[in-house]
């Protein structure tokens, strides 16, 4: 749990979550997460606390000192995206549930009790629709009927298997009513309901939500409101296409768009028309707390017949969003490209949004829609990058929308078919505009901005920095239906990964450095993998490419990993993929290929030359330097790892951070390597923690060495303690001697020298036990 103070309540608040990268504020081997608290979806009242959905994401705000508290998985929550709230007043519990059906009780002092059982139940359906309490307990609707949770004791009670997708329970006179999709059932909490025959069905009617407000049940349907009497019989007595209502503190809310309603008796409602973009509301002591999306939650107070802003936007510096698809370092800037790049219709909103020094900055897309573009869609940012000569100076790459470019973080000018060289998919297409293809931003080393315009003729499209354009045409990838990324090869290559149908393949370009002059450009497409044995693959898909600190270019397919170990080789006759061979060691003399069949979608090279291996199904892998060590292997059963689904891996080259993208958000891992330094210096070196107190127990970094220097750890007498070679420029010491035992409190050297066992230099390390 993270905790801030609002030091204002009814100005707009930034609130940061400091989550620093510096290797020395977080010990290595370490999680991080960075969930959103931006868009708000529901909250409910607990006493002086509003606890708050975010995005799938749980924060929490007092209304009497203005304290913010977020919540997260590896503070105290035990699962990532909650799909309900509900807060017993009598157990003074707040349930919270989560997509996955895993439940979390939790109290007033911040205690959390889990209960896993019925998210590890195996069901053929099991979906979570919504949770109504009712003294101390809770009422799950699930998609097979209804688990009853006892919040005050935190066990599960009954189980009333239904048979029925129940969306919304209510709790009147005794009577369990439950609204399903095949009607409203009813049962009376004394009887065995276990027995569906003790069920009745007392109305036909599709309810999507129940309530219960002045000892009357109430109803929304898809329009209307509706009173519902014992016998299921009822009457409308409030109209219109209404998105959401809730019932708290006695007062019953519904509304839409342009009118929200309220009563607290079904005699007497207040009706008024007010553009809001509302989600939900809760009543507590004459304030309306409304969870309104984007704005973030509110606190309204209602006076002569209008609505006051009272508190608020309560909304924590965070991620616009949990969608991480292509993440890459600008320096210290992490860039986060929130979408997805797929012919597949996935529409996220258009996310693009940087971190730095603990602090998230969200760029403000265009404001509605380019004049003529009726039906005009921006979704999907499948890349972001950073003006390599100004840092307030950004483009972003929504899939189908073309290009955007951004000024202080500020939409300012979109490029398409009607104003650059990009063409559209669909150019006769009533919404050609929605069909202008772009991905794979990337910068060369003359500033030239590289894009793809997948689907078109002309594929590669650069814009210089003088604002011009260029074009160009190979007949390998014309009209190639998606590609993904660029690799700028050190060696001045260009290479990118054409992903799927007749197109697929790996394609190289050398341009010889020149645009203007294209007769002595060399280029193909590798649309198949022969390796060093001679076994042929045919990749469905190709994902990505990523060179290593020796120039090797490693590739990620549906099939597996293949090695380019000389990347001009690719225009040659014979050329052949390579495959790294891991000795099975049993005897038997064979071997096996390196994540043969595993789906690979991203890999990142770190400082020590190792590589990170993102799957789409299996977790994230790191490899030794040459492939034949597994170092580890993190995946959601075993690690705080957020999903199996790896989108994008970046690892920051000075500290070593391993930022992870998967489908459920961003995390990352604070890892033991780092770039080595050309000139070793004692006073570049850094050793964290130092002082290391008595009760640290994790591993000591010594950083700001040569690449795989040898590193010896000393006594103050001179006597050899511990010794090993640094990964890449950070030496990692477990605080033992060579026998394995914890050393006594001291001072202790440390003498590096380079690989080449020249430029030593020695700092200390002060142990106190």
């Amino acid at each position: 749990m993270r905790r801030i103070t609002l030091a204002m309540v009814g100005l707009l608040v930034s609130l940061a979550v400091p989550r620093p990268f510096a290797a020395q504020a977080q010990q290595i081997g370490t999680w991080n997460v960075y969930p959103s608290y931006w868009n708000a979806t529901r909250n409910v009242v607990a006493g002086t606390t509003i606890y708050s959905l975010t995005n799938g994401n749980l924060m929490a705000y007092d209304t009497e000192d203005g304290e913010v508290r977020t919540f997260d998985c590896l503070t105290q929550l035990n699962g990532i995206r909650v799909g309900q709230i509900a807060y017993s007043a009598t157990a003074r519990r707040l349930v919270i549930a989560y997509d996955d059906c895993n439940i979390d009780l939790m109290d007033v002092a911040g205690n959390v009790q889990n209960l896993p059982a019925l998210r590890d139940k195996s069901m053929t359906s099991k979906t979570l629709n919504s949770v109504c309490v009712e003294g101390d307990k809770a009422y799950l609707a699930m998609s097979f009927g209804i688990v009853e949770v006892d919040v005050r004791e935190g066990v599960f009670g009954s189980t009333y298997t239904m048979g029925l997708d129940v969306q919304s329970v209510a709790i009147l006179d005794g009577c369990i009513y439950a609204a399903t999709t095949q009607g409203v059932y009813k049962g009376r909490l004394t009887d065995h309901l276990q027995d569906k025959s003790l069920w009745t069905r007392v109305s036909t009617d599709i309810y999507v939500q129940l309530a219960v407000v002045d000892g009357e049940l109430v109803g929304r349907r898809e329009w209307d409101v509706y009173r519902i009497a014992g016998d299921g019989s009822s009457s409308r007595f409030s109209s219109g296409h209404f998105t959401f209502m809730s019932v708290s503190g006695g007062m019953l809310v519904w509304g839409n768009s342009t009118q929200i309603n309220l009563c607290q008796n079904t005699g007497k409602v207040t009706k008024m028309s007010y553009d809001n973009s509302w989600n939900d509301v809760s009543y507590a002591g004459g304030t309306f707390w409304v969870s309104e999306g984007e704005k973030g939650l509110r606190g309204y107070t209602l006076k002569d017949g209008q609505f006051a802003q009272a508190a608020g936007p309560i909304q924590p510096n965070s991620p616009k969003n949990d969608l991480a698809y292509r993440i890459s370092w600008a320096g210290d800037r992490l860039l986060v490209a929130g979408g997805v790049n797929t012919v597949a219709a996935d529409y996220h909103p258009a996310t693009a949004m940087y971190y730095e020094d603990g602090k998230w900055v969200n760029f403000q897309e265009m404001e509605g829609a380019p004049e003529g573009y009726a039906n005009f869609r921006l979704y999907n940012t499948t890349h972001l990058v950073q003006d390599p000569d100004d840092p307030a100076h950004h483009y972003a790459s929504p899939y189908r929308t073309g290009l955007c470019e951004y000024r202080d973080g500020k939409f300012v000018r979109l490029y398409n078919c009607d104003n650059s060289p990009l063409r559209s998919i669909l150019p006769d297409n009533a919404s050609y505009f929605n069909f202008v293809s772009c991905s794979g931003l990337t910068f060369d080393e003359d500033r030239n901005l590289w894009m793809l315009n997948s689907e078109t003729d002309t594929i590669i499209r650069i814009r210089k920095p003088n604002g011009s354009w260029r074009a160009l045409y190979y007949s390998e990838i014309a009209g190639a239906s998606l590609c993904d990324d660029y690799l700028m090869h050190s060696s001045g290559l260009v290479m990118m990964v054409s992903r799927r149908l007749d197109k697929a393949g790996i394609f190289c370009l050398d341009y010889k450095g020149t645009l203007e002059k294209r007769a002595d450009d060399q280029h193909v497409l590798h649309h198949t993998i022969t390796n060093q044995d001679g076994t042929k693959y045919s990749p469905d898909e190709f994902y990505c490419l990523s060179e290593d600190l020796d120039g090797q270019v490693w590739a990620g397919t549906n099939l597996g990993l293949f090695l380019i170990p000389d990347p001009t080789a690719l225009f040659d006759s014979d050329f052949h993929f390579e495959q790294v061979k891991i000795n099975r060691n049993d005897g038997s003399g064979l071997a096996d290929y390196l994540l043969n069949g595993v789906s690979i979608s991203c890999i990142a090279v770190d400082g020590a030359n190792r590589k990170w291996i993102g799957t789409h199904s299996d977790g994230l892998y790191l490899v030794s330097a040459d492939g034949q060590e597994m170092l580890h292997h993190f995946t959601t059963d075993d690690s705080p790892i957020l999903s199996n689904t790896i989108q994008s891996l970046a690892v920051h080259p000075a500290t070593g951070m391993v930022m992870i993208a998967t489908d459920k958000g961003l995390c990352s891992y604070a890892s033991d390597a780092t770039q080595g330094t050309d000139n070793m210096d004692s006073d570049g070196v850094l050793v964290f923690p130092n002082p290391v107190t008595a009760d640290y127990t994790g591993p000591i970094a010594v950083r700001g060495l040569a690449r795989d220097s040898e590193v010896k750890i000393l006594s103050s007498s001179g006597q050899l303690v511990w010794s090993g070679t640094s990964a890449g420029g950070t030496f990692t010491w477990n605080g033992c001697n060579r026998r394995g035992k914890r050393v006594a409190s001291g001072i202790y050297h440390v003498v590096a020298n380079n690989a080449q066992g020249k430029n030593a230099i020695v700092t200390r390390i002060v142990v106190m036990r």
